[in-house]
């Protein structure tokens, strides 16, 4: 069965059309001379198919007296059943909203919000002040798709309300929120949701920039990337994402000058906008590599091995020789996920080279056995018998047992 979302997506007009062609899946051929008295009894039938059956028959009766006992088919243990009922009250129309804006008062979480969902389906501005009310319920999955009708009816009285929302504790309410107030704005949508972005509430900052960077259109880009500067981490942390959705290469440079954030989720937020973004981030990533700050450095060679162009290469063996202990593990990740056959003679080098310190060498013979390549066994066993230090020995030594089967040689370490 289709879901309820699917519905709100495909539209009012299509949903009427949907139901007619889905009536033969339902209708069953027992219940079509039965009396309205013995459909609804089958309402409680203990076969579901048949349940699902009478509660479309009713909605397909079109009368009234069905509505009381669909809007309890709402609480059916079986989800197809439920969505029958919806489906039958919208069907049966503006008779059911009455009885629908009442059940938004129902003790029943799952009564409230497929109450919510068929009054958003039946499309009547009648209903916009108790869904209004339900925006406000206890309940995440009743405030979801409260928001989700007031969407789908465009009242102009839910916009307070919805600015509202976009600082919902919950993120899929927030989502919904977004995406309803911009269905209920239309053409004035963008603008209220830029001017959101220097809102007081964090979270509407949130609701706003995740809704900007729904509408993936580059001329939103430099309001959000001005918001990159945002105080709190999880504005700046989906404004990244939203800039990384839109895919817009003016976002390069302000995506980099983040990846040194303090707080790991903006760093994630920007390697993976930057990774979408793709190969036009690659020079700029290169050259942040030199930064002297470790989490860009290292936030830098993730993103390059994500996109994974063969250019970084070297950059990335000069990152691994120059940078700290966090910076030679993101690099060696990147070199493997790039190419890891081209990054073995360089790290070949690096192991060979009794002037090179002793940590680095170490690091160069476990990046060989992260690489998993192998064309490294020689040069790792003549480093476990041949370097001057036990701790590459040692190094060398757990490579080897990286790659592949190889069994290590009972050399002295």
């Amino acid at each position: 069965m289709i879901t309820l979302k699917t519905y709100f997506i495909l539209g009012y007009a299509s949903i009427i059309l949907l139901i007619v062609a889905l009536a033969g899946c339902a209708s069953g051929q027992s219940l079509q001379s039965q009396s309205m008295e013995a459909i609804m009894q089958n309402l409680s039938h203990e076969d579901a198919k048949i349940r699902g059956q009478a509660a479309w028959m009713l909605g397909k009766s079109g009368d009234v007296r069905a509505v009381d006992s669909l809007i309890q088919t709402l609480e059916d243990s079986d989800s197809n059943v439920r969505e029958w009922a919806v489906l039958s009250l919208v069907k049966i129309g503006k008779p059911s909203i009455e009885h629908l804006t009442a059940a938004l008062n129902d003790k029943g979480d799952l009564i409230k919000w497929q109450a919510a969902a068929a009054l958003g389906l039946i499309n009547d501005s009648n209903s916009t002040q108790p869904l209004l009310f339900a925006l406000q319920s206890n309940n995440s999955t009743a405030r979801y798709w409260a928001a989700a009708a007031l969407g789908q009816i465009r009242d102009n009285r839910s916009r307070d309300a919805l600015i509202s929302a976009l600082g919902d504790s919950n993120e899929t309410v927030r989502d919904e929120a977004g995406w309803a107030l911009r269905s209920v704005e239309g053409a004035g949508a963008v603008e209220l949701l830029i001017k959101l972005l220097k809102d007081g509430d964090s979270n509407r900052r949130v609701g706003a920039a995740k809704a900007l960077g729904d509408l993936a259109d580059a001329s939103y880009v430099l309001p959000l990337i001005e918001a990159l500067q945002d105080r709190e981490p999880g504005v700046r942390s989906e404004v990244a994402s939203s800039l990384g959705r839109i895919n817009d290469s003016q976002a390069t440079v302000p995506l980099i000058g983040v990846l040194g954030d303090p707080e790991e989720q903006v760093r994630r937020a920007a390697i993976k906008a930057l990774t979408a973004i793709g190969s036009q981030a690659t020079e700029p990533l290169i050259l942040a590599l030199n930064e002297s700050d470790n989490n860009t450095q290292e936030a830098a060679a993730l993103a390059l091995g994500r996109i994974g162009e063969e250019r970084s290469i070297g950059p990335l063996i000069w990152a691994f020789k120059n940078g700290d202990r966090r910076v030679r593990h993101a690099a060696v990740g990147a070199l493997a996920d790039i190419n890891g056959s081209l990054a073995l003679p360089p790290l070949v080098t690096i192991l060979d080279n009794p002037n090179a310190g002793s940590d680095l060498r170490a690091d160069a013979a476990w990046a060989l056995g992260e690489m998993d390549n192998p064309g490294a066994r020689e040069y790792l066993i003549y480093s476990m018998a041949n370097d001057k230090d036990s701790s590459v020995r040692m190094s060398a030594a757990r490579a080897l047992k990286n790659i592949g089967s190889v069994t290590v040689p009972e050399y002295s370490i």
